[in-house]
């Protein structure tokens, strides 16, 4: 699973919107770290950061045959923010589609 969470962090992925878009469950909804919630159709009209980033970490919890819960610690190495993310991954059309994602910033 942590190869589906690099998907949506790689800089060649944030900056284009159909690569982001396809990896995207089409009931996609984020909490972002400053609390605003963000669903499919915003990614598609906003421009993503390319930091760098480090996964520490990662843990994985089985909801069901087709449900995934991500867990770990994100390391912006490009401007040194820390947060706590979480990401429902759901097996549907025959891959993995991101479902839900959140951001808690930490210090």
């Amino acid at each position: 699973m942590i190869e589906y969470e690099w998907q949506h962090l790689k800089p060649s992925n944030r900056k284009d919107p159909d690569k982001l878009l396809d990896i995207l469950h089409p009931n996609f909804k984020e909490f972002g770290k400053s609390g605003k919630v963000f669903y499919k159709n915003d990614i598609n009209n906003m421009v993503l950061n390319s930091d760098d980033f480090t996964i520490n970490n990662f843990e994985v919890y089985v909801l069901g045959d087709d449900a995934r819960l991500c867990t770990y610690e994100l390391v912006n190495n490009t401007c040194g923010i820390i947060s706590n993310r979480s990401s429902v991954w759901q097996f549907y059309n025959g891959d993995w589609l991101l479902l839900f994602h959140q951001g808690t910033e930490k210090y």
